[in-house]
């Protein structure tokens, strides 16, 4: 009789976490297509193809290119940071921050391309 209990615990604890293993994995698939995530996600990847084509078309040094590159780097680890921090989500605030961070590399951008262009 007592082993009896001793396989129901055992099936029930087993069948428990099986259960939270799929909870778990179907909400880290649910935020990584999070529409605050998905948001912040393009733009990072626009801005770093503009970034990379403005180098390749002589709008940017290459100086300038891995210093905007390393601050997009740095956006992007900050937004997995948070994404961790909050069980895969990114908030209204944080969108809003990252976005903020984002702007200001764009509004870099433009001040060195114009300089740039200004020069020749």
């Amino acid at each position: 009789m007592r082993t009896f209990q001793i396989t129901n615990l055992v099936l029930i604890a087993a069948i428990g976490i099986t259960s939270l293993i799929g909870q778990a994995s179907r909400a880290e698939t649910f935020a990584e297509k999070h529409p605050r995530r998905a948001q912040v996600n393009r733009r990072e990847r626009r801005q770093d193809k503009r970034i990379e084509k403005a180098e390749k078309n002589g709008k940017l040094t290459e100086g300038q290119e891995k210093t905007l590159m390393g601050e997009e780097k740095g956006i992007k680890a900050q937004e997995r940071a948070e994404v961790k921090a909050n069980g895969g989500y990114l908030t209204k605030g944080e969108r809003k921050q990252l976005n903020g961070e984002m702007n200001s590399v764009n509004k870099q951008i433009r001040q060195d391309e114009k300089a740039n262009s200004a020069g020749k």
